[in-house]
């Protein structure tokens, strides 16, 4: 119990007396320069591996950040976001006055609110002045677009959302859950399903075509390409066992770190394939990611083949599609045979299964049972499928009426939000 009440009393101490601004990147602003301007020491910079050099070269002028600053303006913590649910955390030592650089999860506050407008000259105007939030009037609007009575001066409109923050401000487009609209004695209620679609039921109805009993299904094989597919798989029968991620928890080092490329789970000593037509300008360690392969392709595309048991080619060589260059093995930062496969386009990571090729799809044929022709026989079915959760939030939003709950000022609670949540995000 001391151990805790001491921890606390630590928190209360370095956050006393602090301010949390949202602050936009700078164009053209690189990372050595933002620690300048913050009298950082660049030695900072030397306890980044290769990825988070990589990371940090990824930030673009405009991207919103916090800054969290002591009375004095000293900056004490900044948390920078890199993905939708990872973000750079640079933080001040309390007792060495020196700086960390981390890649730590996004502590989103995700809460429900809800909101009472009584139309008095625009439903728009009039929701985002009750509300001060106005990515809701977007999102309202399509839940109402269809076969749903408009809104007029006179009406009144309630409604049920969900909606993220950061550090005390919005995050993302709120997510509406049912509306109420009342036109003099008259009521209706607006289930909304996940698309953000309204509904005058609370269930959604499909319409779908099913085959007669006269046809059955033939599953045939063929190769279908990705969207782009600009290059091919580096594996045979490959099976991903850690995607692309800008924050994945690492099984070794015990930390976040991001992951730019895609695991492939093989067996050691399982050919590996140039994913495409390039001139090799790499073989051998390259850090945490072992014994390595690098290509350089055509239109600025570069890949990296590691974690390797061997290789068979060298550098300089024209590796073209398909060919083997080396075997997978368990070399580098790893904990078991595996390839991981990088992709990057101008020197930037990017995904590379948005870029790959897919391996052999299947594709359902109807084939005529008689005559081994294809049946155009058909019948149309309607399905009802429930809303999620449709009467549990068409409950709280009655709840809420009845108790006269009053619309969530985002303005008026801007202030109380940052501070409770400060805590939460600055440790």
């Amino acid at each position: 119990m001391k151990k805790i009440i001491i921890v606390l009393l630590l928190i209360s101490s370095l956050l006393w007396g602090t301010q949390v601004t949202r602050v936009k990147w700078k164009s053209g602003e690189k990372f050595s320069s933002y620690l300048r301007s913050k009298h950082i020491s660049l030695s900072v910079l030397k306890t980044l591996d290769e990825l988070e050099e990589q990371v940090v070269g990824e930030i673009r002028g405009g991207q919103i950040f916090y800054e969290l600053k002591d009375d004095k303006g000293t900056l004490l913590q900044a948390l920078i976001p890199i993905s939708s649910t990872m973000q750079i955390k640079l933080s001040k030592d309390a007792k060495s006055d020196k700086y960390r650089f981390s890649i730590v999860p996004i502590k989103f506050k995700d809460e429900k609110y809800f909101a009472n407008v009584d139309i008095s000259k625009n439903p728009w105007s009039d929701i985002s002045k009750n509300t001060h939030n106005d990515k809701l009037t977007s999102q309202i609007k399509k839940a109402l677009k269809n076969n749903i009575s408009r809104l007029q001066k006179g009406d009144n409109i309630s409604f049920l959302y969900t909606q993220k923050t950061l550090v005390g401000y919005l995050h993302g487009d709120p997510i509406v859950h049912v509306i109420k609209i009342t036109k003099g004695d008259k009521e209706q209620f607006v289930y909304v399903d996940d698309d953000g679609l309204g509904h005058k039921e609370p269930f959604e109805t499909i319409s779908y075509m099913t085959d007669s009993p006269r046809t059955a299904i033939f599953r045939q094989t063929s190769y279908k390409p990705s969207s782009s597919g600009t290059f091919s798989m580096p594996v045979r029968n490959p099976r991903i066992t850690s995607p692309f991620s800008y924050g994945r928890y690492h099984p070794v080092l015990r930390i976040y770190r991001p992951h730019f490329g895609t695991d492939f789970g093989v067996k050691r000593g399982t050919p590996i394939m140039s994913i495409g037509n390039g001139i090799v300008t790499h073989v051998g360690w390259l850090g945490g990611y072992g014994k390595a392969v690098k290509i350089q392709h055509s239109n600025g595309y570069m890949s990296i083949y590691g974690h390797l048991s061997g290789f068979r080619t060298t550098v300089g060589d024209v590796a073209r599609e398909g060919d083997v260059i080396g075997y997978s093995g368990n070399t580098g930062t790893s904990t078991g045979p595996h390839l991981h496969l990088g992709v990057y386009l101008s020197n930037s990571p990017i995904d590379p299964m948005s870029v790959l090729g897919e391996e052999s799809s299947v594709v359902d044929t109807l084939i005529d049972k008689v005559s081994g022709t294809i049946s155009g026989t058909q019948v149309a079915q309607t399905k009802k499928i429930p809303i999620f959760n449709a009467e549990k939030y068409r409950d709280m939003l009655k709840s809420h009426i009845s108790n006269k709950t009053p619309s969530y000022d985002w303005k008026k609670h801007e202030s109380q939000r940052a501070q409770d949540q400060l805590d939460e995000n600055f440790q």
